[in-house]
Protein backbone atom coordinates (compact mmCIF):
# COMPACT_ATOMS: atom_id res chain seq x y z
CA UNK A 1 0.00 0.00 0.00
CA UNK A 2 1.42 3.63 -1.22
CA UNK A 3 1.96 5.70 2.12
CA UNK A 4 1.41 9.31 0.53
CA UNK A 5 1.54 12.47 2.54
CA UNK A 6 -0.81 14.15 -1.07
CA UNK A 7 -3.83 15.52 0.10
CA UNK A 8 -6.18 15.24 -3.03
CA UNK A 9 -6.35 11.62 -4.55
CA UNK A 10 -8.65 10.57 -7.55
CA UNK A 11 -10.02 6.99 -7.59
CA UNK A 12 -10.03 5.38 -10.78
CA UNK A 13 -11.43 1.99 -10.15
CA UNK A 14 -11.90 -0.81 -12.54
CA UNK A 15 -11.09 -4.29 -14.10
CA UNK A 16 -8.46 -2.53 -16.22
CA UNK A 17 -8.70 -5.76 -18.72
CA UNK A 18 -6.62 -4.58 -19.97
CA UNK A 19 -4.97 -1.52 -19.05
CA UNK A 20 -5.15 1.11 -21.69
CA UNK A 21 -4.68 5.14 -23.02
CA UNK A 22 -8.06 5.67 -22.30
CA UNK A 23 -7.16 5.21 -17.92
CA UNK A 24 -4.38 7.36 -18.94
CA UNK A 25 -6.10 9.82 -20.69
CA UNK A 26 -8.93 10.29 -17.98
CA UNK A 27 -6.09 10.08 -15.06
CA UNK A 28 -3.95 13.34 -16.90
CA UNK A 29 -7.11 15.00 -17.60
CA UNK A 30 -8.05 14.75 -13.89
CA UNK A 31 -5.23 15.84 -12.69
CA UNK A 32 -4.71 18.88 -14.46
CA UNK A 33 -9.03 20.01 -14.70
CA UNK A 34 -9.82 19.07 -11.00
CA UNK A 35 -6.19 20.15 -9.60
CA UNK A 36 -5.66 16.55 -7.84
CA UNK A 37 -2.10 15.61 -6.15
CA UNK A 38 -2.15 12.58 -7.66
CA UNK A 39 -4.58 10.23 -9.46
CA UNK A 40 -4.55 5.98 -7.49
CA UNK A 41 -5.41 3.23 -9.90
CA UNK A 42 -7.73 0.37 -7.86
CA UNK A 43 -7.78 -3.16 -10.11
CA UNK A 44 -10.86 -4.77 -8.86
CA UNK A 45 -11.23 -8.08 -8.31
CA UNK A 46 -13.91 -8.79 -10.48
CA UNK A 47 -17.08 -6.38 -11.24
CA UNK A 48 -20.23 -8.11 -10.61
CA UNK A 49 -22.14 -6.78 -13.63
CA UNK A 50 -19.33 -7.91 -16.23
CA UNK A 51 -17.38 -11.02 -17.42
CA UNK A 52 -13.81 -10.68 -16.55
CA UNK A 53 -11.37 -12.67 -19.15
CA UNK A 54 -8.32 -12.30 -17.07
CA UNK A 55 -7.53 -13.21 -13.60
CA UNK A 56 -7.23 -10.37 -11.01
CA UNK A 57 -3.06 -11.23 -10.40
CA UNK A 58 -2.49 -10.68 -14.15
CA UNK A 59 -4.61 -7.71 -14.42
CA UNK A 60 -3.31 -6.44 -11.45
CA UNK A 61 0.28 -6.84 -12.77
CA UNK A 62 -0.59 -4.78 -16.21
CA UNK A 63 -1.56 -2.10 -14.62
CA UNK A 64 1.84 -2.03 -12.56
CA UNK A 65 3.50 -2.28 -15.86
CA UNK A 66 1.87 0.18 -17.84
CA UNK A 67 3.43 3.13 -18.83
CA UNK A 68 2.38 5.99 -16.33
CA UNK A 69 3.31 9.60 -14.89
CA UNK A 70 4.58 9.40 -11.26
CA UNK A 71 1.64 10.83 -10.52
CA UNK A 72 -0.44 8.00 -11.08
CA UNK A 73 -0.03 5.00 -9.11
CA UNK A 74 -1.37 1.78 -9.14
CA UNK A 75 -2.45 0.54 -5.54
CA UNK A 76 -2.67 -3.25 -4.20
CA UNK A 77 -5.43 -3.46 -1.56
CA UNK A 78 -3.76 -6.65 0.22
CA UNK A 79 -7.35 -7.64 1.08
CA UNK A 80 -9.28 -8.62 -1.56
CA UNK A 81 -12.60 -8.32 -0.66
CA UNK A 82 -12.40 -4.77 -0.02
CA UNK A 83 -11.82 -4.52 -3.88
CA UNK A 84 -15.34 -5.97 -5.45
CA UNK A 85 -17.49 -3.10 -4.33
CA UNK A 86 -16.87 0.29 -5.48
CA UNK A 87 -18.65 1.03 -1.80
CA UNK A 88 -16.03 -0.92 0.29
CA UNK A 89 -12.64 0.21 -1.91
CA UNK A 90 -14.09 4.12 -0.32
CA UNK A 91 -14.70 2.59 2.90
CA UNK A 92 -11.09 1.44 3.24
CA UNK A 93 -9.35 4.26 1.69
CA UNK A 94 -10.89 6.51 4.00
CA UNK A 95 -10.66 4.38 7.24
CA UNK A 96 -6.41 3.63 5.97
CA UNK A 97 -6.01 7.27 4.53
CA UNK A 98 -7.96 9.22 7.35
CA UNK A 99 -6.20 12.88 5.62
CA UNK A 100 -6.60 12.84 2.16
CA UNK A 101 -9.53 13.80 0.45
CA UNK A 102 -10.74 11.60 -2.54
CA UNK A 103 -12.13 11.99 -5.69
CA UNK A 104 -14.20 9.03 -7.49
CA UNK A 105 -13.18 9.17 -11.04
CA UNK A 106 -15.45 7.48 -13.91
CA UNK A 107 -15.97 7.82 -17.95
CA UNK A 108 -19.17 8.57 -18.73
CA UNK A 109 -20.26 4.95 -20.18
CA UNK A 110 -20.31 3.96 -16.62
CA UNK A 111 -23.23 5.73 -15.82
CA UNK A 112 -25.88 3.27 -17.88
CA UNK A 113 -25.13 0.88 -15.03
CA UNK A 114 -24.51 2.50 -11.92
CA UNK A 115 -27.98 2.27 -10.63
CA UNK A 116 -27.07 -1.38 -10.07
CA UNK A 117 -23.97 -0.62 -8.23
CA UNK A 118 -23.90 -1.86 -4.53
CA UNK A 119 -24.96 1.51 -2.74
CA UNK A 120 -24.89 3.55 -5.51
CA UNK A 121 -26.80 6.19 -3.39
CA UNK A 122 -24.27 6.23 -0.98
CA UNK A 123 -21.27 6.12 -3.14
CA UNK A 124 -22.73 9.41 -4.38
CA UNK A 125 -23.16 10.83 -0.97
CA UNK A 126 -19.52 10.02 -0.09
CA UNK A 127 -16.89 10.90 -2.30
CA UNK A 128 -17.18 13.91 -4.83
CA UNK A 129 -17.46 12.19 -8.56
CA UNK A 130 -16.06 13.59 -11.91
CA UNK A 131 -17.31 12.14 -15.04
CA UNK A 132 -15.71 12.21 -17.87
CA UNK A 133 -16.98 12.87 -21.53
CA UNK A 134 -16.56 9.45 -23.76
CA UNK A 135 -17.49 9.94 -27.52
CA UNK A 136 -21.14 8.65 -28.23
CA UNK A 137 -22.06 7.46 -24.70
CA UNK A 138 -22.60 11.41 -23.26
CA UNK A 139 -25.76 11.93 -25.30
CA UNK A 140 -27.11 8.98 -22.29
CA UNK A 141 -26.07 11.19 -19.33
CA UNK A 142 -29.74 12.61 -19.02
CA UNK A 143 -31.22 9.45 -19.19
CA UNK A 144 -29.26 7.87 -16.53
CA UNK A 145 -31.48 6.97 -13.60
CA UNK A 146 -28.32 8.30 -11.02
CA UNK A 147 -27.82 11.55 -12.75
CA UNK A 148 -31.34 11.97 -12.48
CA UNK A 149 -31.74 11.12 -8.78
CA UNK A 150 -28.85 13.37 -8.55
CA UNK A 151 -29.30 16.69 -10.93
CA UNK A 152 -29.24 18.74 -8.25
CA UNK A 153 -25.86 18.00 -7.42
CA UNK A 154 -23.95 18.95 -10.46
CA UNK A 155 -21.51 21.78 -10.69
CA UNK A 156 -20.63 23.41 -13.37
CA UNK A 157 -17.43 22.57 -15.55
CA UNK A 158 -15.98 25.58 -15.04
CA UNK A 159 -15.55 25.02 -11.47
CA UNK A 160 -14.58 21.20 -11.74
CA UNK A 161 -11.36 22.11 -9.84
CA UNK A 162 -13.64 23.21 -7.29
CA UNK A 163 -15.09 19.78 -6.74
CA UNK A 164 -12.41 18.69 -4.43
CA UNK A 165 -13.32 20.81 -1.49
CA UNK A 166 -17.08 20.18 -1.83
CA UNK A 167 -19.01 17.90 0.41
CA UNK A 168 -20.68 15.40 -1.15
CA UNK A 169 -23.25 14.25 -3.11
CA UNK A 170 -21.46 16.50 -5.46
CA UNK A 171 -20.27 15.60 -9.15
CA UNK A 172 -19.25 17.32 -12.19
CA UNK A 173 -19.83 15.97 -15.61
CA UNK A 174 -15.65 16.81 -17.44
CA UNK A 175 -15.99 17.53 -21.00
CA UNK A 176 -13.90 18.87 -23.63
CA UNK A 177 -11.25 16.30 -24.87
CA UNK A 178 -12.05 12.70 -25.11
CA UNK A 179 -9.89 9.99 -26.00
CA UNK A 180 -12.25 6.57 -27.86
CA UNK A 181 -10.49 3.85 -26.10
CA UNK A 182 -12.39 0.96 -24.56
CA UNK A 183 -10.90 -2.36 -22.28
CA UNK A 184 -13.75 -4.11 -24.67
CA UNK A 185 -11.94 -2.89 -28.04
CA UNK A 186 -8.63 -3.22 -26.56
CA UNK A 187 -9.85 -7.18 -25.75
CA UNK A 188 -11.66 -7.88 -29.17
CA UNK A 189 -8.02 -6.39 -30.94
CA UNK A 190 -6.34 -9.26 -28.71
CA UNK A 191 -8.67 -11.58 -29.65
CA UNK A 192 -8.13 -11.42 -33.47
Amino acid sequence: MIISKKKYIGILGGTFDPPHSGHFFISKFALIRLRLDEIWWVVTVKNPLKKTKSNFSYRQKNAEVFPKSRMIKVIKITDTEKTTYTIDVLDYLREKFPRTKFIWLMGVDGLENFHLWKDWRKIFCNIPIAIFDRPSYSLNVSKSRVIGFFRNKRIKTKLSNKLKFMSPPAWVFVNGLTNPESSTKKRLEIDE
